[in-house]
């Protein structure tokens, strides 16, 4: 992300001297200029093409040449050229975002922690200029910043398009009616938003195969989209995986957003005691006015409080709390329906308001290769970014296109943020130390060699990711029976009850079919280590059978914590690459002892509690998931107050580097077992106010 930067010195208007072809007409377009703008197509040397990597841009440019001139917020942002220098090194996979005073900050990745930077970035003055590797592929409408909205619509619903109104990317998919009606059919959204990481080459035979069809061998196994010939099938995580687009995840995440545990979970900011738990206080109370958590959104829901308050009454309240799952979401006026809170809820004010999304530019399916390292000598100081490469994955839609229908350019920044996801992130990281190999070796051998990092030498080390159980439980008769009696004498209660049975004389279960579902969880403690959802929600597992009534369903999903260990490491290949061109990615991960007994008894907990509601659903008896499905990697880009052990530090600067800052989940130190994205948005917010004042002082 690039963050704001006043006039260009002699050196920065070198340094840009690529971005301009390709941003002036591909990205620098790409944001709502203003209410007149129209769609987005573009034209150079009176050839127009539909400008379609922003689905969000709104002006129309035509003519030929390239000129700063052509609008005076592209004369702020970069200097005019028709020189492009390409990419020197192999790609990139994630996005990327950068800080700079002439161009004063860059940024990867648009999801929540990237949305966070550019917010607070842009809130200080800067400008911000994101990339995003995937998509823009879905949007609210928010009303702009002094229009006045035709409709009358209730501007908390995010359903108007209409004059007045723009569109804001990241939108948690969720909200869409058809799967308010039917969770379950929400399940085949995750799992066509998730890309495996990491697969195992499988080296066996197939017997059934027609002979003379090609088959892969042992000796040549098949490489592509993820076939990973150097990972261990056991030491993998093998349902690890990522999300492509703006917003990330939280286009499709369950929106829990808890506190860490203070005695373990929670890292330290601050050796002092009191000063870390003043931090973190401050911290978590603007993140959570950020993201909108609340605990009070199911409040009016028969579901919910029949096992929330069952559980209470199971339970002595000193041995064991329940309490409703902190949820990034809000209820909207027609009761029914709630709507989910994802990366849109950040960026909103950067689309809305004039004078912010002047200040803001977004660019989709541009994936960052490398960061240009400027590496000092030993004992004489921090080492440089100079710049970031960036790749257009989509030059033919373009007017300009360069290399051969690659375009690359450089884009120099005083600070660059890297918040890409956790794998994506370090595999950035990595990709700018690799050592470019001509021609690349070609045997067995070479399968594990993988990029050494000796400027970050704890890149990737001591990951965490958490140990996860599961079952789904029939809700007992007896508790369905007792809804009729109002057993928690609820003032709200029996009118729902009456109208639903009313409505719907023949239904056995007097439950309205609208009811909203149950969000429970009991906290992580030093007696309990593990963080609990019972709830009823969609994953890529754990869909119910249409012959089942989803009202009696209750899923039960307890996610443990491992101890961090050097040995838990994630590396990059060498020689192979990602379906995206970026070093391929390699887990080496086992459980110790303790983490592994640990898990057992998180098995025991589970079953002893979903016992007290019902019985379990066929097909999903309790079981343990495949590692890396809760898809809370950690530690990766580490960030602690010892640099022995750590990436960064805990204003997310990378040791020994002058202006590099990291984020996302990878930069948790800790052993977990909550839900990190409110955690990870405390450090955004850390890290954001450490550049803002870094930046004034340089001026």
């Amino acid at each position: 992300m690039l963050v704001r930067y006043s006039w260009l010195n002699n050196e920065a208007a070198h340094i840009l001297t690529a971005f301009i072809q390709e941003c002036v007409y591909s990205a620098l377009i790409a944001g709502t200029f203003g209410p007149g703008c129209r769609s987005g197509v573009v034209g150079a040397k009176s050839k127009l093409r539909r400008y379609s990597i922003t689905p969000f841009c709104r002006r129309s440019y035509a003519g030929s040449g390239v000129g700063a001139e052509r609008h005076p917020l592209l004369t702020k942002w970069i200097l005019t050229s028709k020189k492009v220098i390409p990419c020197q090194m192999e790609s990139c996979q994630g996005s990327f975002s950068s800080v700079e005073l002439s161009i004063k900050c860059w940024r990867l990745k648009q999801g929540p922690i990237g949305a966070t930077f550019a917010k607070k970035c842009v809130d200080a003055g800067l400008r911000v200029l994101m990339t995003e590797i995937g998509a823009a592929d879905s949007f609210t409408s928010k009303k702009e910043k002094g229009a006045t909205a035709h409709s009358g619509h209730d501007e908390t619903f995010s359903a108007n398009f209409e004059p007045g109104f723009v569109k804001v990317p990241g939108y948690h998919k969720k909200n869409e009616i058809e799967y308010q009606k039917d969770i379950d059919r929400f399940v085949n959204v995750i799992k066509g938003a998730l890309s495996t990481v990491s697969i195992p080459t499988s080296n066996n035979a197939v017997p059934t195969l027609d002979p003379a069809s090609f088959q892969n061998s042992k000796e040549r196994p098949f490489i592509s989209l993820g076939k990973n010939p150097s990972q261990n099938p056991f030491n993998n995580l093998g349902a690890e995986a990522v999300t492509r687009g703006v917003g990330g995840m939280t286009t499709h995440w369950t929106c829990a957003t808890p506190r860490f545990n203070p005695d373990i979970e929670r890292p330290k900011l601050d050796n002092n005691t009191a000063t870390n738990d003043e931090l973190w206080k401050k911290l978590y109370a603007e993140a959570e006015q950020l993201i909108g958590t609340s605990e009070k959104e199911f409040d009016e829901s028969i579901r919910h409080n029949l096992v929330l308050r069952t559980l209470q009454n199971k339970f002595n309240p000193s041995v064991r709390k329940f309490k409703p799952l902190p949820l990034a979401c809000h209820r909207l006026s027609d009761p029914e329906y709630v709507e989910w809170h994802a990366t849109d809820r950040i960026l909103e004010e950067l689309f809305t308001d004039p004078k912010k999304r002047h200040n803001f530019i977004l660019l989709t399916n541009h994936r960052c290769s490398r960061v240009i390292i400027k590496e000092s000598a030993p004992g004489q100081g921090e080492h440089t970014i100079e710049g970031a490469e960036l790749t257009n994955l989509l030059p033919h839609t373009h007017v300009n296109s360069f290399q051969g229908g690659e375009s690359s350019f450089v884009v120099r920044a005083k600070v660059y943020i890297i918040a890409a996801g956790s794998v994506a992130t370090a595999q950035i990281l990595a990709n700018s130390q690799k050592k470019k190999v001509t021609p690349p070796p070609n045997t067995p051998e070479d399968d594990n060699k993988k990029i050494d990092t000796p400027l970050i030498p704890n890149l990737g080390k001591y990951i965490t990711e958490q140990p996860m159980t599961f079952c789904q439980i029939v809700l007992d008769a007896k508790l369905i029976n007792s809804v009729d009696n109002n057993p928690f004498n609820l003032p709200w209660w029996m009118a729902k009850v009456d109208e639903h049975r009313r409505r719907n004389p023949r239904d056995p279960i007097h439950i309205p079919f609208r009811d909203p579902e149950p969000q429970v969880t009991t906290p992580f403690t030093k007696e309990h280590p593990w963080h609990t959802q019972i709830h009823r929600d969609a994953f890529s597992y754990g869909a119910v059978a249409e012959t089942i009534d989803t009202r009696l369903i209750v899923d039960f999903r307890f996610f443990g914590y491992v101890e961090p260990r050097e040995t838990n490491q994630l590396r990059f290949q060498q020689y192979y690459d990602d379906a995206y061109g970026m070093p391929q990615p390699t887990f080496e991960f086992q459980m110790s002892e303790d983490d592994s007994a640990r898990s057992r008894r998180m098995m025991d907990d589970m079953c002893s509690i979903a016992l007290k509601l019902g019985g379990y659903l066929p097909g999903s008896e309790p079981q343990f998931m495949t590692p890396g499905l809760a898809l809370h990697l950690a530690g990766t880009v580490r960030a602690g107050l010892d640099k022995k052990t750590h990436v960064a530090d805990t204003y997310s600067k990378v040791y020994d580097f002058r202006n590099l800052y990291v984020g996302g989940n990878g930069v948790i130190p800790t052993g977990f077992g909550a839900n990190p994205t409110l955690t990870s948005i405390c450090y955004a917010i850390r890290a954001s106010e450490h550049i803002i004042n870094e930046i004034k002082q340089y001026k």
